[in-house]
């Protein structure tokens, strides 16, 4: 069946962000129009949800022995993408009503690129064939560099170039695997390639190109970087749209595409990528507990929990590849959620640094409850979603038999609640700071958005079956073929274990309704206030506050890991610092001498890679 309707993911947005562009003035219609589109687009995907096998083929570019048609198909895979993209799109575009004071240009270039990050984003789910995959790929690569430079600060060119750099070699990567497949294999259809790893040392390093594009997107280690030096520059609402949301979304697309249907991957090379999860997840967590900047502690949390998509994916087995998946949309829901936590606090505030925040929850009772929720959820707290979907991962590395990798990415756990533990008291509770009476209560276009996202943690935390069953299970992986759900959560193990997580759940509702039974009660009793005096002298705020930034610091005094951490927090093992070191006037110089701006210079290469690849093509 074919269906002009699936042209509309790609093309409305991009001709929306157009006008958006050219014409001057109307903020308030401007941002209507993104509300619109995103709402439509929302409703579009509804319905392309029901549309699985609509293939819609535009055209046939030939070259030599070599073809590759533009086609854009709709399956359970794509379909479930683009649902929850326009549903992080809408509720963002709801967001930017207040927070557009973010960004130091006009509105025309920010809603342009959000406008042109979908239609990117949609195109990579779409489209069937690799090279057109890659091209809409690189463009959302383009716009998130462009993105960037809308920040405010000192730095901010410098992070958008750092992560223009890193995310370009990715996708010069993701080129050369794609020009390997078309000539070794012949087709670039997604549905008709199967490469075995097995066939020698190329298509095993082929794999990998494919890998490290999809890890770099997602930003798992070492190729995260990025991320945390973009944290404290870009928009919140950009953090919270593309690393929070999108770019885990098509990295983990790309990687379970990889894994699942481009390649034949061998045990040895799925071990490498469990370890890459199982380090990412420690090493994110690490550094995000140090952190006393909340965007760049939650831009490592970022990090890290790409670590359990990647776990999960990899053991291979399908209760880890369901829990990976399930991970990777629960992760998009709740991270999201948090990094416009972030965008709220900073708006109202003025700040994110956690050492000056304290006291919120008498100015933000709503938003608190909201990001106590979030935070319970990336956290792995029943009965919310981040909870299941991380024990399945659990599970399928049980079953993949790597019970090291299970202890990591449980202790992994563990540590992300403790560092929102002193997320939630540094910026709710600990004492009101200076900035607390001109913190001002978040708009409703700003709390509201989140409250869905947080409704939706609890949502799909109590009703994961529904969740598995509707979205994932009914994807076309061959590991999938008549799995059914019942099969899925009875091996799950929630019975006659250790730890029972519903006893669990139980024991956390009671010790609340404990909790909040006592503090009513204790608000019954009159008590005296009086102020501190220490040697006759009256204490300021300041000084009677304790802030939580001090918790959990004697982990930097540690033999190893605190040296460790120190050292990668000032980017000592930063892939990007060491090789622009090594490489700088070895490399980068010489490609500056060959790309000296001369038009005749840049035709010459251009006929010279022509050659190269016509000859290329010709040997086959």
């Amino acid at each position: 069946m074919f269906n002009n309707v699936l042209l509309y993911p790609i093309i409305i947005p991009f001709f929306a962000g157009l006008f958006t562009l050219v014409i001057p003035g109307l903020k308030k219609f401007k941002q209507l129009i993104v509300v619109g589109v995103t709402s439509y687009l929302l409703i579009l995907s509804y319905r392309l949800f029901n549309l699985a096998g609509t293939v819609e083929s535009l055209s046939s570019l030939n070259f030599l022995n070599y073809s590759a048609d533009f086609m854009l198909k709709v399956n359970q895979i794509s379909s479930f993408m683009l649902l929850f993209t326009y549903l992080f799109g809408f509720l963002i575009s709801i967001y930017l009503f207040s927070s557009r004071n973010e960004v130091k240009t006009g509105d025309n270039q920010f809603l342009t690129y959000f406008l042109w990050t979908l239609a990117g984003v949609s195109g990579v789910f779409l489209s069937t064939n690799l090279l057109f995959v890659l091209i809409f790929w690189e463009m959302v690569t383009a716009v998130f560099f462009l993105y960037i430079n809308l920040g405010k600060g000192k730095g901010v060119s410098e992070a958008a170039r750092k992560t223009y750099v890193i995310l370009g070699f990715a996708d010069a990567l993701f080129l050369f695997g794609v020009v390997y497949i078309w000539v070794t294999v012949g087709v670039l259809n997604i549905d008709l390639i199967s490469v075995s790893t097995a066939d020698g040392t190329l298509p095993k390093i082929v794999f990998f190109f494919f890998v490290v594009a999809a890890l770099a997107k997602a930003g798992a280690i070492p190729f995260h970087t990025w991320i945390p030096a973009i944290s404290e520059k870009a928009p919140v609402s950009v953090m919270a749209f593309i690393p929070g949301s999108l770019d885990k979304l098509v990295g983990i697309y790309l990687l379970a595409i990889t894994m699942l249907k481009l390649f034949d991957v061998e045990p040895i090379l799925s071990f490498v990528v469990m370890l890459i999860g199982a380090l990412t997840i420690i090493i994110g967590v690490l550094m995000a507990l140090i952190q006393h900047n909340l965007k760049k502690l939650l831009s490592y949390h970022a990090v890290s929990q790409v670590g359990y998509m990647v776990l999960g994916i990899a053991t291979g087995n399908p209760i880890g590849i369901l829990g990976g998946l399930f991970h990777m949309l629960n992760n998009a829901i709740y991270k999201g959620g948090l990094f416009l936590c972030a965008g709220a606090i900073e708006k109202e505030a003025g700040t994110t640094e956690l050492e000056e925040l304290g006291g919120l929850y008498r100015k933000m009772p709503f938003l608190m409850i909201s990001n106590i929720i979030l935070a319970m959820a990336i956290s792995g707290v029943p009965p919310l979603n981040g909870f299941t979907s991380k024990w399945m991962v659990y599970q399928g590395v049980l079953i993949a038999g790597q019970p090291v990798f299970l202890i990591l990415a449980i202790f992994g756990s563990a540590l992300t609640l403790a560092s929102f533990l002193k997320v939630i008291y540094s910026v709710y509770f600990g004492g009101a700071s200076n900035v607390f009476d001109r913190v001002r209560k978040p708009s409703l276009f700003m709390t509201a958005p989140i409250a869905v996202l947080a409704i939706l943690c609890l949502f799909f935390g109590v009703f994961p079956a529904f969740s598995v069953s509707v979205f994932f299970i009914p994807m076309e992986f061959k590991i999938f073929a008549n799995l059914k759900i019942f099969e899925v959560f009875s091996g799950l193990n929630f019975v006659n274990t250790i730890w029972d997580p519903r006893m669990a759940t139980v024991a956390l509702i009671i010790g609340l309704m404990i909790g909040i039974v006592l503090y009513f009660v204790g608000k019954v009793f009159d008590y005296r206030e009086q102020p501190i005096f220490t040697g006759g002298e009256r204490l300021d705020i300041e000084e009677r506050r304790f802030p939580g930034t001090g918790l959990y610091l004697t982990i930097l005094e540690l033999p190893f890991i605190g040296t460790y951490l120190k050292d990668r927090d000032k980017g000592t093992y930063d892939l990007y610092n060491i090789i622009e070191k090594i490489g700088w006037e070895s490399i980068v110089q010489k490609l500056k001498h060959l790309h000296d701006g001369v038009l005749s210079t840049y035709l010459s290469w251009c006929i010279i890679g022509l050659m190269i690849i016509m000859f290329v093509l010709m040997s086959r």
